[in-house]
């Protein structure tokens, strides 16, 4: 009854709702039109039905009608947000001067398209570093709506808008959003020549530049893709500290492999047309450097990919791999780390038998709580799969390579390994050189734009080093010990006097001291935490023993008799088997329930009496 009467009240109130439409547009129409309204309710809902009759109907018809009518005279091109077209197109407009007046702007301070900074190697370094030391200025955008301007003496309309495919992203609902471009007339190629203008207007300003892409999740239900990230200035190799050989192998290598003549040859050899490197070696040696220049070198944007992403699935990373244009520079950065070598096989194998040991707590990479969604076989099957992309140049970075499953560092997914060590004393005068030598001009403009290798490329700017810089170079290397500090290090410790290299050979002991203290430290507080965590086990075990044997104790028949006969109780009685006394013992424990239920007739004889 309960629920019909609900239901015929959830009815009522939806009817309701419906009636109340007319006055609702009466009083948005009318707002002191209530009293009428209230003296005179079925005249005005009638009225108010009209009137919505008479307002929505014929504009729908005319907005079919314009639609119709504009598809014939109009031509137009939609870019989606994701693109880095959607960047280069909105900067463009909002330098351009509008038609008509917009009551409606973005305000930014931001440059699509720019780099955050510059430096000596782009040939355009001293006009923008004049533009950095000067305050940013405002920029404005169109915001939603209809836009004019005029380009080569013909108006287009721009239209900024959200899309179709509303998605819910971290709690929020976000929603694609795209730029369609408008001209008159049937055929799109003025809309076309606008767009490859604004491109290469952009990719003029980039060459000096390296994009860096990372994953995007556009939303709820939706694939991966890759979003630019930023822009850096493009590295040169003489700044990679690492020996000369090992410089000259990589980009021979990649440099084999990027010819048009090699993809000819694979293609014709029936060989899948992919090149697999491995940069492996301690924290701060210049595994990424090297990718960053070798990208730069060979004029490549880099796709930065880590398999802890938590958004990162199988089916996600072969949806992203095979999106990658056909030269480009997949980098996966610290693949040891996301739980797919030897070691976390076998630990896990020991967790779920229940057997873990100390080296678990002794191991720093053991100690991550974070693991990749990504298998093993699905970045197998990504890299390498029948579906994998063709045509990239794959470098992944290790700081543990004897960690790594030897299926994924097999010949045919990795074709070169590169093994970085500590700072050698070469390494540590050239690193010097690098800090505090003069860089001519001329050899920054020389090496964007070129793809050979050159002895700058190879040996650095020591040959412009001065006699008396490369007399402090030797000195800074003689106090600094062989292998036993990283590229990283070094380099930090010159950046703190970058502007007096003589002060940096003087204080360079100092610096060292306090190094070795350091290192003493953190190994006493790692030795320390780690006799904790065997105390601490220690202790969990024992208590378990404990706990266990508590559980497994049984008392042999000779206690069991002895306590029988110090302590009459029929709970220690009860306990002793044989003899026919337990089954005695068992019915006296059942005489209360006998004598209760015998108790039973005396009552009622009793009260018959």
């Amino acid at each position: 009854m309960d629920i019909q009467r609900m239901a015929r009240g959830s009815s009522m109130s939806a009817t309701s709702s419906l009636i109340d439409l007319p006055e609702y547009i009466m009083t948005s129409f009318l707002p002191g039109a209530r009293p009428l309204l209230d003296r005179y309710p079925r005249l005005f809902r009638f009225l108010g039905t009209l009137l919505a009759l008479w307002y929505f109907g014929p504009l729908t018809r005319l907005q079919t009608l314009w639609y119709r009518f504009s598809s014939l005279l109009v031509s137009s091109v939609t870019i989606a947000n994701d693109e880095d077209l959607f960047q280069y197109m909105t900067s463009y407009i909002a330098g351009k001067t509008s038609l008509r007046a917009d009551q409606s702007l973005i305000a930014t301070l931001n440059q699509p398209g720019e780099p955050r900074r510059r430096h000596r190697m782009d040939p355009e370094y001293e006009e923008i570093s004049r533009s950095i030391n000067q305050d940013p200025k405002v920029r404005f955008e169109p915001t939603q709506g209809l836009q004019m301007f005029i380009h080569q003496k013909r108006i287009f309309y721009v239209a900024r808008k959200y899309g179709d495919g509303d998605a819910f992203v971290n709690s929020r609902l976000r929603r694609a959003e795209v730029l369609t471009l408008y001209c008159l007339g049937r055929s799109p190629q003025p809309i076309k020549d606008l767009v490859n203008y604004v491109y290469y207007l952009n990719k003029d300003k980039e060459r000096g530049s390296t994009i860096i892409r990372r994953p995007y999740n556009a939303g709820y239900g939706s694939r991966l893709t890759w979003s630019r990230l930023t822009s850096k200035p493009r590295r040169g190799l003489n700044t990679v500290v690492l020996e000369a050989n090992q410089k000259l192998q990589v980009i021979a290598d990649v440099a084999e492999y990027m010819a048009e003549s090699t993809m000819t040859f694979y293609a014709d050899h029936g060989i899948p047309y992919r090149r697999g490197y491995l940069f492996h070696g301690p924290p701060g040696v210049g595994k990424t450097s090297l990718a960053l220049a070798v990208a730069a070198k060979f004029k490549l944007d880099v796709y930065n990919l880590t398999l802890l992403d938590e958004d990162l699935t199988d089916s996600g990373l072969i949806s992203l791999l095979n999106q990658l244009p056909a030269r480009s520079l997949l980098l996966l950065e610290d693949v040891d780390s996301a739980g797919l070598g030897r070691k976390a096989k076998s630990r896990r194998n020991r967790r779920a038998k229940g057997a873990d040991t100390d080296a678990d707590d002794d191991s720093d990479s053991d100690s991550a709580s974070t693991t990749s969604r990504v298998t093993l076989s699905g970045l197998l099957n990504a890299i390498d799969g029948v579906a994998a992309p063709e045509g990239h140049v794959l470098i992944m970075t290790t700081n543990k390579p004897h960690d790594l499953d030897d299926a994924l560092v097999r010949a045919g997914r990795i074709s070169c390994r590169v093994a970085f060590t500590q700072a050698s004393k070469a390494q540590a005068e050239e690193i010097f050189l690098n800090m505090y030598v003069e860089r001519p001009q001329s050899i920054s403009k020389v090496e964007v734009s070129t793809e050979t290798l050159d002895a700058t490329d190879l040996a650095g700017y020591g040959s412009h080093a001065s006699p008396q810089l490369r007399q402090l170079s030797k000195a800074f290397a003689d106090a600094v010990p062989d292998f036993d500090f990283s590229p990283a290090d070094l380099q930090d410790y010159l950046l703190m006097h970058k502007s007096d290299a003589q002060k940096a050979v003087d204080q360079v002991g100092a610096w060292r001291e306090e190094k070795y203290q350091e290192r003493a430290l953190m190994k006493e507080e790692i030795a320390a935490e780690r006799e904790a965590k065997k105390a601490r086990k220690a202790q969990q075990v024992r208590k378990a023993i404990s706990k266990q044997a508590k559980l497994n104790h049984k008392p042999s028949e000779g206690e069991s008799s002895a306590d029988e006969s110090e302590s009459g109780s029929p709970e220690d009685e009860t306990k002793t088997d044989g003899d026919g006394e337990s089954e005695k013992k068992r019915d006296r424990s059942d005489l209360p329930k006998r004598g209760g239920m015998g108790r039973m007739p005396g009552r009622h004889k009793r009260r018959g009496a």
